[in-house]
Formats: C-alpha cells, structure tokens, sequence
C-alpha cells in the first residue's frame, strides 16, 4: 500500500487556518479587508474576551447573493482573479479565496448578508468547516461575519492563545493600522461591550492621525508628499523627539496593506541617521502607492510581507522623500524659536507655552516646535569669517574655506543672541528673551562639518598627499576597502592597492584635507558591514560621520567670543541644527519660567 494520501478537505482547511489564522487578530483582520474590498463606508468589529469567544465584522459594503455567499465558504473561491495574470495587478486587500474557509474550519461561524437591490438576505451556519443551515432572512444591505469559540476543534492551538488583555491588544494595534490605511471609511472597535475606538471618516489622513492619536502627537507630524511616475509616497513623520525604543510606532502601508518590512524600515531609519540615537524609531505613518506589476504581495501567508521588484530604488525613493520632507518642515518648525510673542505672556511675564504643561525642569528645541516667535527685523547678508588663533584642532576657515553669506530672509538665529560665555568650556550659554540657551559646542561644529561634507561631496576636488600615506587594513577589512574603491574614487579618493591588506594613498577629496586620510579610512571599514557592497550614498555618510568628529571643536576648548560667533552664525546657515549627526541632542532651553520656578518666584 502506497505512503503517499491525499488529505481531506477538513484537515485541508484547519491545515490553511494554521498559517492564515494565527490568532484572533488576524481573523479581524481578514474580516475586515474582505469589509475594505466590499466598498463599505462603516465597518464595526465586536470583540468578547479579546476574540476568544466571539468576534464581529459588520459592514454596510456591497453585500453577496445567497450563491455566492457560499461559494466565497469554499476553498481558494474569490471574486478578486480569474487568471495568473491578474496575480500582477492586484489593487484588492484579498485575493485567494482562503480567509472565510480557513477561519470556518476552526470556529462556528455565522454569515448574514444580502446585497442592496435583495429583498431579503441569506445567514449561513458553518461549524468546524460543516455547513449547517442556510437561511432566507431580513437584515440591513451589507455583511456580518460572527466567529465564535476560536479553535474550539483544535485544542492545541487553543492553549496557545494569550491572555485576553493580550490578544485584546493585538486586535487593537490592527484595528488602528487599518484606520489609519483607510481615513475615508468610519470605525468602530467595541470589546466586552465598551467602545475602544470610534473614528468617524476623515477628510485626511492627519484628521485620522488627529483621532487616532490626539491632536498634540498630530500636530507634531510632519508631512511628506513625493511623486514619482512609479512611485508614490504621502503620510505624516514626527521630529526626532518622538523617538520610540520600538519600531511598533512606524506604520508602514504599501497599496493601503499594512506591513512589516525590514527594507522599508530600513530606509526610514536611513533618513534619520543623523537625527536619532542607534536603537531608537521614529514615530510615522507612511503610506507607498507602487503599480502592482512592481510589488509581490503573495510571498506570505497572511500577506503582511512584501517583495518589490526593484528594492533598491523603492529604497531609495524612500529615503528621499523623508529627507525632503525633514528638511523643509524642520526648517520651519525648528526656525530658532527664541522669541516668545507679547500675546502670549500674561502680566507676571508666564508664557502660554509654560502654563500649558511645558516640563518644569528643561525645555529642548523640539518641545519648542510651536512656539510663537516676535517678528525682527531681517538682517543684511553678510560674510563671516573665523578669526584665527593656535588651537589643538584645525581651523574652521583652514578646514572649509569662508562662511556662506547667511540668507537675508532667514529667522533671527542663535548669533542674534547674546552671548554669555562658556560653561565647563564645553557649552555654549546665550541669554534669549524668555530664557537660556545651551549648546553643546562640539556637537554643534560636528553638525556644521557634516552637513558641509555632504554639501561638497557633490563635486569633490582631490589634494594630492606629499608623500603618499601607506595603509595596512586586517585583511576582511582590506576586503571591504578593494570593493568601494571605485565609490571611493567617485568622492575624490586615490586609493591604490598594493596586495593584501595593504594600500597606498595618493590623494583625498580636498573638503577632508585637515583629516589624516588613513585614519579616516581605518574608521570607515571598522564601522561598517565588511559584507555589504555600501551604496555610494550610505559611503558618503559614513566618511562625513567619521571625517566630523575627527575634525571639530572639542569638548573642553575653550574659545574666544568671535570664534563662538562664528560658529553660531554657521549653525544659523544649517536647514538642520537640532542635534548632532548621531541623534544626540545640540541645544537645550531652559525657560525664565522655570528659573523662575526655581527660586519660587512664580
């Protein structure tokens, strides 16, 4: 007798709930996408013991005639493809006909439903996979899909489920990413009989971000608007003051889907490199609209994964778009807001900002973002230079050239502030109308030298070395070095290889000429993945990281007060000068208020 049988279709389909149907949540949310497909314009899920005994999708979509209702209770039925072809333009949440089959075999199910022009509808009872009754009945146009006794028939699977707050939580964080896809449809979660969430539908998606997570969080995001002829990106981004410890704040959508993808992540922690901590996300809601011929949604079971066709340039569409949209909101929202307006000061001189809640012991850029500012009059451009004297570390003039002139319309900065001296001779302190100012001087020359390195990197020049600096790498870090020579050579490098681990260097971009060019190189293969073939982007960032803090002020220097002006007016030319290029912070304010507060005096 042969080894070999073909399963049943019972076993078949509890073998499909296994993979489709890992917990209550995810019956949540094949129901509900199956509610998205059916252009419904509210969707209402009930929950009891956090979908262990009893989940509820009820829609107001289209509805299904009496045959197809139990046809799309049959394995791999759908509506969705007909061909292999339509595989590659699918616009739908659903597509494989497995979700209600799969979630039927392991719960007793009911489905109510009737399509808008029926006089009546059609309920259909099916336990453990076995249709028991079908119905004619009175009910509203639309779906309701009732699950009840999860994994009744399957008690292995069962004791695995967690604690009801638990899966109650999992249902929840779903609830809200699917919301959050979908602003022009109304919500509502309701658990143990008390409403969780109601969103009415929304105009935008910050009206959705408003609902969701409240109008102080919402206001704080940024928005980001990029197109492509492929490619199109929209949400909302925070400030890298909203870092999280998690990525779970990051909600990633790709053609509306909710997803968990390492590339994208990826790509988004890329735009903040240099405004984050290692280990910290930031918090965002980013939405990818790609033609379906270009992404694979079927390489996962429940489809929260996908492959796009070309990684690398969805990458870095990513990576440009947050970029774009950092750089020109932070430059509005961070715009030096120094100056507190007379309108908001009551007579005992308070600020609004103070008596709603800002934190009594310090008040960073960030928190300041909304700050009101006085309107000043706009000074003339003019050209800075750095007053030369010894120092332990180059000039800023020997290591860059003149200061750019500052823009004539630009916000009255930090070199509009006066200047109170040096604290510890590692912070800078300025006295600004509502309170002070502290910079933290090394990593405020360590941002200025970033940005200008990436500035310049766009058409380096080479300085020949006299004599040329040999260089003895270990040999995978001599490895790394042979594979980004020609990216090397790009930046203004002239690297040549002499056999194993060893290299001549006969030139460096000229930007970097202060900087000893072996140690510079040393720096960027110890740091970076010797198995990555780097992008020429990423290279380019890791040479400014490096080049930065081998190059700036020091901590601990002390500088003379033209020299201080200097470098505050070269952080006032900055699009970015909230922290340093490794996320840390590079300024701090702390409000008269608070001082105040400090010497009971409010």
């Amino acid at each position: 007798m042969g080894k070999i049988k073909v399963l049943p279709d019972q076993l078949c389909n509890q073998i499909a709930a296994g993979e489709v149907v890992e917990r209550p949540a995810a019956v949540v949310k094949e129901l509900v996408e199956n509610s998205v497909d059916a252009a419904s314009h509210r969707i209402r899920v009930l929950v009891h013991k956090g979908g262990r005994s009893l989940v509820r999708v009820v829609d107001d979509g289209e509805g299904m005639s009496p045959q197809d209702a139990l046809l799309a209770l049959e394995r791999h039925a759908t509506s969705k493809i007909a061909s292999v072809q339509d595989l590659q333009n699918i616009r739908s949440m659903g597509f494989r006909g497995e979700a209600l089959p799969s979630i039927a075999a392991v719960s007793r199910l009911e489905m109510i439903t009737r399509e808008k022009d029926a006089v009546f509808g059609v309920r259909i009872l099916v336990e453990g996979g076995t249709i028991r009754t079908v119905d004619e009945v009175g009910c509203p146009p639309g779906t309701s899909v009732t699950v009840r006794d999860l994994f009744f028939n399957v008690p292995a699977r069962r004791k695995f489920l967690r604690a009801v707050d638990t899966e109650a939580a999992h249902i929840s964080d779903m609830f809200l990413r699917q919301a959050l896809a979908n602003p022009e449809l109304s919500w509502q979660l309701v658990h143990q009989d008390r409403t969780v969430h109601d969103f009415p539908k929304a105009a935008s998606l910050r009206d959705r971000a408003y609902q969701v997570f409240g109008a102080t969080l919402a206001k704080s995001l940024f928005p980001v608007d990029f197109n492509t002829e492929n490619v199109v990106i929209r949400g909302l981004v925070g400030p890298p003051e909203l870092q999280r410890a998690n990525a779970r704040s990051l909600f990633l959508f790709v053609n509306k889907r909710p997803v968990k993808d390492a590339l994208l992540t990826h790509a988004v922690l890329t735009a903040y490199d240099t405004l984050l901590p290692k280990g910290s996300y930031p918090f965002g809601i980013l939405l990818l609209d790609v033609p379906p011929p270009l992404v694979d949604v079927n390489v996962h079971p429940t489809k929260r994964e996908v492959r796009f066709r070309d990684p690398s340039l969805v990458l870095e569409m990513v990576r440009q778009a947050l970029n774009e949209a950092l750089a020109s909101a932070m430059q509005a929202s961070w715009a030096r807001s120094f100056y507190v307006s007379s309108a908001s000061l009551n007579p005992t001189g308070k600020s609004t900002a103070a008596r709603e809640g800002q934190s009594a012991l310090s008040s960073s850029p960030q928190a300041d973002l909304h700050a009101s500012k006085r309107v000043q009059p706009q000074p003339e451009p003019v050209q800075l230079t750095w007053l030369h004297r010894p120092m332990a570390s180059p000039s800023d003039q020997e290591l860059f050239g003149p200061s750019p002139p500052l823009n004539s319309s630009a916000v009255l900065g930090f070199s509009s502030l006066k200047i109170l001296g040096q604290l510890a001779c590692t912070y800078i302190l300025l006295e600004a109308q509502d309170g002070l100012i502290l910079i933290d001087q090394h990593a405020a020359h360590e941002r200025i030298c970033y940005e200008r390195l990436r500035r310049t990197s766009s058409s380096p020049g080479s300085q020949r070395l006299a004599p040329p600096q040999v260089l003895d790498l270990p040999p995978v870090e001599g490895d790394a070095l042979k594979r980004w020579l020609p990216d090397l050579q790009a930046l203004g490098f002239e690297v040549e290889p002499l056999g194993g681990g060893s290299f001549v260097i006969h030139a460096m971009p000229s930007v970097l000429k202060p900087v000893d060019p072996g140690l510079l190189l040393r720096r960027l293969v110890e740091k970076t993945p010797a198995e990555d073939r780097t992008p020429r982007a990423e290279l380019l960032e890791h040479l400014a990281h490096t080049a930065a803090c081998h190059s700036s002020v020091r901590a601990g220097q002390r500088l003379q007060t033209e020299e201080i002006r200097h470098l505050l007016a070269e952080l006032d030319a900055l699009e970015l000068s909230a922290t340093c290029p490794h996320g840390r912070p590079l300024w701090w304010k702390i409000t008269l208020d608070q001082i105040q507060r400090f010497f009971y005096r409010s």
